[in-house]
């Protein structure tokens, strides 16, 4: 999480209200999901209806996926306002891993209105970048 800013949106992720708040002043540049349902949830919400939702699939012993976190937390930080970020850990939701085909790590979904509108598998910041700019 970040320091949140007066006035305005601090972020589309924190304002999904299905998952827990950040700390007062605080702000999600991106939510690290905790249950299957969350997610669910998550997608249904408004906001996810409105703006794209970005899933980064991920597991920690992975170093391509170690080298993506930076990408895409800075990436997350400077769309905050524009989309919804959530990383989803492969270890801890296999079902959510079977629903959305991820074969390889890192896996990043681009989804709008619950459809894939894009996907990037592997270490690639341009192509994430891409996908991103052009869906919001």
């Amino acid at each position: 999480s970040r320091r949140g800013s007066k006035g305005g949106i601090m972020s589309l992720t924190t304002n999904v209200d299905v998952f827990k708040p950040p700390r007062r002043g605080y702000y999600w540049s991106y939510y690290i999901i905790t249950s299957s349902q969350e997610l669910e949830s998550a997608l249904a919400h408004p906001l996810a209806q409105t703006y794209p939702v970005v899933l980064m699939f991920w597991a920690s012993w992975n170093e391509p996926c170690r080298v993506m976190m930076r990408p895409f937390r800075a990436m997350a930080v400077a769309k905050r306002r524009a989309a919804i970020f959530c990383q989803v850990d492969v270890d801890k939701f296999k079902d959510i891993v079977e629903r959305y085909r991820v074969e390889a790590l890192p896996t990043f979904l681009l989804l709008k209105q619950g459809v894939e509108k894009g996907r990037v598998v592997g270490a690639k910041v341009g192509d994430l970048s891409n996908i991103i700019m052009a869906n919001i």
